[in-house]
Formats: structure tokens, sequence, C-alpha cells
């Protein structure tokens, strides 16, 4: 799997040095100077209390600033997003995460930077891993990942973008517990371990919006991989496929529809396998409820303004795990639903707060968050 490693760096280098910049806006010369002052920076914070399948019943704090890096007319907002929680599983985490837009979008920088203790769970792999008692086990991790985008691929499609991925996690399995899978010696990462991987990212993003869309799309292929002479305990590759479309009715209606694929090659330990669940993808099942080497997964999320800044949303989502894109089977595909609220928390920004309630196959969830889920 070297090979493809280093065609993607040349291509990612290749497209450094001999992109050219793109053009600026001539119809910025005809708005006025006004309008750059409405570039701002906002600092808002807010505790919450929240319940999730994950974490059980959680209380804590969080805060966005949202600001721009330059005065440029055409320039999206960048943010920093900080937020900790404190759970009554005896579980926190400590999360931070910036986003920079620079030099007239061309450039775009990210980052996520957590720490934390949790009382997982882990079911076993596949598709079909049963329920059964014991499941809980202490783990401890920490983790950075860096994404540096910079000017286009194709030179006639502006808003598509190349990018560099580091990516580094720490994982450290406290105590398994009476867990029996984790027990098995044939189970990769049992004992926890170092995930160091370089990657390459290839981004066309067409949103109007970047905190709330009503229109365009935003479709990303990410490709990681992981080797022992980065300093990883374990050799394997990750591969991302997200796709997104936002169709806007008005002013008040919006629908929104991804699909979804990830897919794990080498010798991957269990916790970094493709994973079913979460605040994001198949809400309503607990994240990790079901993993394997491939997760495809496909929801729509209907959006609609009520009344002052409160919104609500309906969503639908079908997907599974599996060992291989063969073995995908109909009659083992997951389904989730559910609804939501919303508030306007930055109205400049339309920066929502979301609480949603989950439901899937015997199983619910509710989830609280900052911004939508895609």
């Amino acid at each position: 799997m070297k090979i493809p490693f280093i065609l993607g760096i040349i291509l990612v280098f290749s497209q450094m040095l001999f992109s050219t910049p793109q053009p600026d806006d001539s119809t910025q010369a005809f708005i006025s100077k006004e309008f750059y002052h409405s570039h701002q920076t906002s600092i808002k914070g807010y505790p919450y209390i929240y319940y999730t399948p994950e974490t059980a019943l959680a209380i804590g704090v969080g805060g966005i600033a949202t600001f721009y890096t330059s005065r440029e007319l055409i320039l999206r907002p960048s943010k920093i997003s900080l937020s900790g929680y404190y759970s009554t599983r005896k579980q926190y985490k400590i999360s931070l995460t910036p986003q920079l837009y620079m030099l007239k979008n061309r450039y775009f920088l990210s980052g996520n930077i957590n720490f934390g203790d949790f009382v997982d769970k882990f079911w076993g792999i596949g598709s079909t891993s049963p329920d059964m008692k014991n499941v809980d086990y202490d783990s401890r991790a920490w983790g950075i990942l860096i994404n540096f985008q910079y000017p286009p691929l194709l030179q006639f499609m502006p808003q598509n973008k190349s990018g560099i991925i580091y990516d580094y996690y720490h994982y450290l399995i406290r105590d398994a517990r009476n867990n029996p899978g984790l027990h098995h010696p044939n189970l990769i990462g049992r004992n926890g371990g170092v995930s160091s991987g370089l990657g390459f990212t290839v981004v066309w993003d067409t949103r109007d919006h970047i905190f709330f869309p009503t229109a365009g799309g935003y479709y990303q292929i990410k490709a990681i991989y992981y080797m022992r002479s980065l300093g990883s305990s374990y050799d394997f590759n990750s591969y991302e496929i997200d796709l997104r479309k936002y169709f806007g009715f008005g002013d008040q209606e919006v629908l929104a529809v991804q699909v979804f694929a990830s897919f794990a090659a080498g010798h991957p330990p269990f916790y970094e396998l493709p994973m079913l669940g979460g605040a994001n993808l198949m809400r309503g099942y607990y994240q990790g409820r079901y993993r394997d080497r491939y997760f495809m997964s496909t929801q729509m999320e209907y959006r609609i303004h009520l009344w002052w800044r409160i919104g609500a949303v309906t969503f639908l989502a079908l997907g599974d795990v599996a060992p291989t894109m063969q073995k995908f089977n109909i009659r083992y595909a997951k389904v989730s639903g559910g609804f939501g609220l919303r508030f306007l928390f930055n109205q400049k920004e339309k920066v929502n707060v979301r609480m949603d309630i989950g439901f899937g196959q015997g199983t619910s969830g509710v989830y609280f968050g900052m911004e939508e889920a895609f």
C-alpha cells in the first residue's frame, strides 16, 4: 500500500507548487467599504446538560468564537470551538476545534484536539454482533488531527481544494473489565496503542454557508496511511467518501442529503474500524454498536424555521457495516430516524445549538451539540 501513498504525496506537493491563485471577483469593486466592517468577531459561551447513549447524563460548558482572518469580501468565517463535559459514568472529554479560512478561501487549516477518559462499549465486530452483558470497558484517549487545504486541484472548479492530513491518536485501555471480546487473543488493539498517519484529501465545497447551508454541496474524498515508520503501533489505511447536497425552499426550509462511506485496510485496531452510530451518522445507535472494515450510510434531514430563533428537524437514515463490499446484505441493514429542535445561537453566522432524539432498531439516543449534524 506504499505506492498509492507515495503517489498521493506527489499529487499533493505538485498542486502546492504549480497551482495558480484564483482571480479576484470583479464585483468587489462595486461593494461599499462599509461591508467590510461587518466582519466582526463574536464570542459566545453556554452551559449544557444532556444525555446520550455514549455518555449517559452529562453536564458541561462550551463556546464558539467566529471571526475573519482578514477583511476580504468573499472570505468565509473562521471559528474556534471549545467544549468539555463530565458525565455520571465518571467520564470526561475536552475538545478544541479550530477552523481557519485564509486568503479569499484559497487556504483552509483545521484541527481537532481532544483528551478524555471514557467508559466505552464493545459488542464485537460485524453487522450481526449480538446484544450481550459485560460490554463496558474503561479507556483513555488523546489525539490531534491537522488538515491543511490549498488551491484548486482542477482549475476549472474554483471551489476545489487538495489537502494534507496528519492524524495522531493514542488509545489506552485502562480496564477491560469482564468484556469477553477484549480478552480474545486475536483481537487487534486489545491493549490499545498509537495510530499515527499521514494522508491527503480532495474537497469540492459549493455551500452557500458553512454553518447552515441552504444550497450547494460538500464533497470530500480522504485517505490516511498509518505506518510504523511514523510512530504508529499498527500498519493500516483509512479511506472516506463524504457527499452532501442541500436544497433550499425559500428562506425557511432546507432538505439536506448525505451519502457516507468509510473503509479500513491492512491491520487496523478494533477502535479504528469504521463505526455505525453516534451524534452525526445513524443517530439512535451507540457509536460503535456495529463496526467492521466497511461502513456505508445515507441520510436525509428536513430543516424548518418555526418561530423567533426556534427551528425543528426530522431525519431518516439507512446504513450498515460489513467485512467486504460483497458482504453487504440489505436483510441486515440498520434504519434510524428521529426529530430535533434548533436554537439559533449566533444570528449573524447562523450557528445553531441542536438537540436530537434518534431511534434505531430497539435502541434510542438523545444528542446535544453545536452546528448541524452534516
